[in-house]
């Protein structure tokens, strides 16, 4: 049965996509691949522009496994907003979709949760950056055994080769369930590397 709710919500992952995760993507051409690693879990993220060509925007696909046994698979369309707020400021919105197979379940959960990012250059030509994020997911667009859940991301990157970036950040990841305890996948800091693939 656990087989089976999990490859349901695996389909049903895919057939959302195209659904960006935690820190907007680098403004640079080409592809984005990043691995972070934090106190009990590592995260690999795959990041590329949207092939929409009337709303910019960007896809986030991701991959979470924790040393307590979960696995999150996450899927992201975040588009581009037009707010001039602060210079070197730039802020997306959109959905972001979660099918998790957690330890203390039975079966998965499949959750699409609503949000933003933002990032703010503070010395552009060094590449350093903050940047954050939070995803909320309301309890009617969560299916399986769980109520609520709560994903927000803060950090900084720094460029020390053309393509290639340290992160460095905070994460806090939890989901709310109904019949057990709250299951908090991640708060700890995090570090991390961002190899941009170019053109």
């Amino acid at each position: 049965m656990r087989t089976l709710s999990l490859t349901f919500c695996a389909l049903a992952l895919v057939a959302a996509l195209p659904l960006r995760a935690q820190e907007p993507r680098t403004p640079t051409p080409g592809s984005v691949i990043e691995g972070t690693a934090g106190d009990h879990a590592l995260q690999m993220r795959y990041l590329t522009a949207a092939p929409f060509q009337s709303i910019p925007s960007d896809l986030d696909y991701g991959l979470l496994v924790s040393n307590q046994h979960n696995v999150i698979g996450s899927a992201a369309w975040l588009i581009h907003t037009d707010l001039d707020l602060v210079p070197h400021l730039s802020f997306d919105i959109g959905p972001q979709a979660y099918v998790a197979s957690l330890a203390e379940q039975s079966r998965g959960i499949l959750a699409t949760s609503v949000g933003g990012d933002a990032r703010l250059d503070l010395i552009p030509r060094l590449g350093i950056a903050a940047y954050g994020s939070a995803f909320y997911a309301p309890s009617v667009l969560v299916f399986g055994a769980a109520n609520n859940v709560y994903d927000f991301t803060a950090g900084v990157q720094v460029r020390f080769a053309p393509r290639l970036l340290a992160l460095a950040g905070y994460r806090w990841f939890r989901y709310s369930l109904q019949n057990s305890p709250d299951d908090t996948v991640q708060n700890s800091v995090f570090v991390g590397m961002r190899w941009n693939l170019g053109q």
